[in-house]
């Protein structure tokens, strides 16, 4: 209980940084040269760091569309819930600038009871701004029968 707590303090300190930031920008887009040239100089990659409950990992994030509507991530995770994880997902994220949908397939899938099944990957995903984000997750197991179940994991991001 201890650490549900910490992670929705955590969680609520970043929406309030991120929402202050989001303000910033809606404040001085005003001016549509600046925003223009902005938009222009950003680049197309970037690097994350993300935790949650029982994950934490960084990565790499590949824009594929002019603005934040589709891209991709690769990332290191290492999850520790009842067996050990360590993951490289290839995530797609479809849609908008904020709200997107995530589908991707692990690269590779290293477990420690030494089943090592390739996994399918699905979720939500909702960017507050060009900094912070939220992603729900879920990794399952696409040959049957394995020894290890699903994942469903709640992460909070930082690009940088």
């Amino acid at each position: 209980m201890k650490k549900l707590k910490i992670f929705l303090i955590a969680l609520f300190l970043c929406s309030v940084t991120c929402f202050a930031d989001t303000g910033d920008v809606m404040a001085s887009s005003h001016n549509s040269t600046v925003t223009t040239q902005n938009s222009e100089e950003e680049s197309r990659t970037s690097f994350f760091l993300h935790a949650g409950f029982i994950d934490l990992g960084l990565g790499m994030k590949v824009r594929l569309s002019k603005e934040n509507g589709v891209y991709a991530t690769l990332g290191l995770m290492w999850q520790a819930f009842h067996i050990q994880y360590i993951r490289i997902p290839l995530l797609f994220h479809f849609g908008g600038n904020h709200i997107h949908f995530i589908a991707g397939a692990t690269l590779l899938n290293a477990v420690s009871s030494g089943d090592t099944n390739g996994e399918a990957g699905l979720g939500i995903n909702w960017d507050f701004n060009k900094h912070w984000g939220l992603n729900l997750m879920m990794f399952t197991p696409v040959s049957f029968p394995s020894s290890n179940g699903a994942s469903l994991l709640l992460d909070v991001r930082y690009v940088f």
